[in-house]
C-alpha cells in the first residue's frame, strides 16, 4: 500500500483532476481517465458556477469528508438540492475510483475523503463555509 501520511499525495490528486494530467509521478498516485471520469469531470465543471453561488449565498458548505453539506435546507430549491446530491455523488466516484485504481485499501476510502476535504476547505473563498475537522462551522 502506498505512503498516506501526507495530504501532498491527495493534493496532487486533486490537481490531476483539475488540470487534466494522467498521473503525478512524484507522488506516485495515478488516476487514468476513462470516459466516465472524463465525464464526471466535465459534469463537475458544468456545475461549479451555480454551487459556488450556493456557498456565496451561505446556503451549502464543505464539510469535512470532502463532501457538500446543505446548510439552510428551508432556503434551498428542489433543483438545488438535485445540484448538490450530484455534485456529492461525483465526488463519491471519484474518491473509490482514486482508492480502486491506486490500491489502497479498506482504510484508504477514508483517508481520500479527508484529504479531499482539507484540498476543498483551503480552495473554498472567503465567506463561504467549511467544516472543521471536530465538526464546528466556520466561515473562511
Amino acid at each position: 500500500m502506498r505512503n498516506l501520511k501526507t495530504s501532498l499525495s491527495w493534493i496532487a490528486i486533486l490537481m490531476v483532476l483539475a488540470f487534466g494530467s494522467m498521473a503525478c509521478r512524484e507522488h506516485e498516485i495515478r488516476l487514468h481517465k476513462t470516459p466516465k471520469i472524463q465525464k464526471v469531470l466535465n459534469n463537475r465543471k458544468a456545475r461549479a458556477h451555480e454551487l459556488q453561488a450556493l456557498k456565496a449565498k451561505g446556503l451549502i458548505g464543505e464539510n469535512n469528508k470532502g463532501f457538500i453539506t446543505i446548510l439552510k435546507s428551508s432556503s434551498i430549491q428542489t433543483k438545488e438540492k438535485i445540484l448538490v446530491e450530484a455534485e456529492n455523488h461525483d465526488r463519491k466516484f471519484i474518491y473509490n475510483t482514486v482508492v480502486a485504481q491506486n490500491h489502497l485499501g479498506d482504510k484508504g476510502l477514508v483517508k481520500v475523503e479527508d484529504d479531499f476535504a482539507k484540498t476543498h476547505s483551503g480552495r473554498v473563498k472567503k465567506g463561504d463555509f467549511i467544516q472543521t475537522p471536530s465538526g464546528k462551522w466556520i466561515q473562511k
